[in-house]
């Protein structure tokens, strides 16, 4: 009985470690000040968990290669704090940077502009899932030694290198700031 439990222990820390691993837990995080943008976008609107946006991602995904235009960058644009506002009213703009906006878009498609500003920059390998958990307190911590202040919706650009690949996925950040 005793060889059962360290086994079992043993395994589940070794899976646990595995998928800290996979998501990129050990990964480091890449912080810069930089202008960047402005990019022109085709999004839906959500209002809801930011943790289930990914089904209207590959929506408007899914439309964009209809027209020819396959998506190269998806992106997010988080307006509300989930610190401070309930899951259930987190207001998001989800879908991808495009170099030219179809004409006719469907019904609820909606496009516009990230502006061109200056950002805090935060580039992350790992898995977008744990983006909140290690880029954001990262970026909150070199804000506050820079005295930066945030002043808009964090922006995520999701950018896919490789689909066979192993962690072939990078995150941007941009926090705006002043």
């Amino acid at each position: 009985m005793k060889y059962i439990i360290v086994f079992v222990t043993v395994a589940v820390i070794s899976f646990g470690l595995f998928l800290a691993n996979y998501l990129g837990a050990f990964k480091g995080v890449d912080i810069s000040e930089a202008t960047q943008g402005p990019f022109k976008t085709v999004y839906l609107e959500h209002v809801g968990p930011y943790h289930k946006v990914n089904k209207i991602i590959e929506q408007v995904e899914k439309y964009m290669a209809s027209q020819g235009a396959p998506c190269g960058r998806t992106f997010g644009e988080y307006m509300d704090d989930p610190q401070s506002v309930e899951e259930a009213r987190l207001r998001s703009k989800v879908g991808c940077i495009v170099e030219t906006v179809p004409a006719n878009l469907p019904e609820d498609f909606k496009s516009g502009e990230i502006p061109q500003r200056k950002y805090v920059v935060a580039v992350f390998t790992g898995s977008p899932g744990i983006g909140p958990l290690k880029v954001y307190p990262r970026v909150n911590d070199y804000m506050i030694k820079q005295n930066l202040k945030q002043t808009g919706a964090i922006i995520e650009i999701y950018e896919i290198h490789s689909i066979t690949e192993k962690n072939a996925m990078t995150t941007t950040y941009l926090f705006p700031v002043q």
